[in-house]
């Protein structure tokens, strides 16, 4: 398709829409709102944001907000679903436990209490969209991992904890629909800011990827390919920029392909957690490359994976 000019200042300001609602997944996520956010009239700004994300404002908001409560249930599950229902962003216990029985065809209490051999086929009655040829694992959208398989991991991923103080990062985002989705989004991300000057001998390259594919259908899933921000006056306004805080994290050098990351996550929840007197503070990590991932496939560099935690 070509894209006009209006059509590129029209993605601009859907992006903003989308680094707002990430942001503010709690608070008022109106079409009223977003459509201000965008600088559009609402009718205008629900037709450009159904034809640039393939969702309505509204659909898009609810899964996202749905799919992250369905990970803190998996994540935190001694924190009451009514807590979790007020974190939500829906009006009420009662709005919420509606929502979350028709998107996932059971209630918040009973997903919560799933085995994992009730998950994994859970995951296949609800990943019909999955497109898991499109990263070379068959199942990943539909499995859990056994904790034999889980603990197999544990002499190979060391982990120590350490603090970190805060940075930003201008990112590029993108969906893991192909196998080489992360090495393309950063290729775009260096390609535009190399001639602006953002990339320098410092620069460190750092990915986040907000979704988990057990919850969200792969082609959905989220990934913001990031560089860190130089030191300058004033950054270009097409910039999409976030942070990783400053606080206390687990760490561990880790290298494979989205399946094995996720393996390695597994193991890092059930496996560490449990033991080291620690708790996840935020579902949300991060991972430091130690090479430019626009230049080889991201699977093939070693990174240094980032998860914020608490004492427990």
């Amino acid at each position: 398709m070509h894209h006009t000019e209006d059509d590129k200042t029209t993605g601009i300001y859907i992006r903003k829409v989308l680094e707002y609602i990430q942001n503010n997944l709690e608070g008022d996520l109106s079409l009223q709102r977003l459509a201000d956010v965008a600088h559009y009239s609402p009718f205008h700004f629900q037709r450009m944001f159904t034809h640039f994300v393939d969702e309505t404002p509204k659909q898009y908001v609810i899964r996202l907000r749905l799919e992250r409560i369905a990970h803190y249930l998996r994540v935190f599950p001694d924190v009451p679903v009514s807590d979790l229902a007020d974190r939500s962003g829906f009006t009420s216990l009662s709005t919420f436990s509606r929502a979350f029985k028709n998107f996932f065809d059971i209630s918040a209490i009973e997903y919560r209490q799933l085995s994992n051999e009730q998950y994994r086929n859970l995951g296949k009655t609800n990943s019909k969209n999955c497109k898991t040829s499109l990263i070379n694992t068959n199942d990943l959208c539909i499995r859990d991992f056994s904790m034999d398989e889980i603990m197999d991991l544990n002499e190979k991923v060391i982990i120590s904890t350490k603090r970190v103080q805060g940075f930003d990062l201008i990112y590029q985002s993108t969906c893991l629909d192909k196998s080489d989705a992360i090495s393309l989004a950063y290729r775009k991300l260096c390609q535009w800011a190399a001639p602006r000057g953002l990339l320098t001998a410092e620069t460190r390259f750092v990915g986040m990827l907000l979704d988990i594919p057990f919850i969200t259908s792969i082609e959905k899933c989220r990934y913001w390919a990031g560089i860190t921000v130089p030191a300058m006056e004033k950054l270009p306004r097409e910039a999409s920029l976030t942070k990783v805080p400053d606080g206390f994290y687990a760490s561990y050098a880790f290298q494979g392909n989205l399946f094995s990351t996720v393996k390695s996550l597994a193991f890092f929840s059930h496996g560490w957690i449990p033991e080291s007197g620690y708790a996840i503070k935020e579902i949300v990590g991060y991972e430091i490359y130690t090479e430019n991932p626009a230049h080889k496939p991201s699977e093939t560099i070693e990174r240094e994976i980032l998860i914020p935690i608490r004492p427990a």
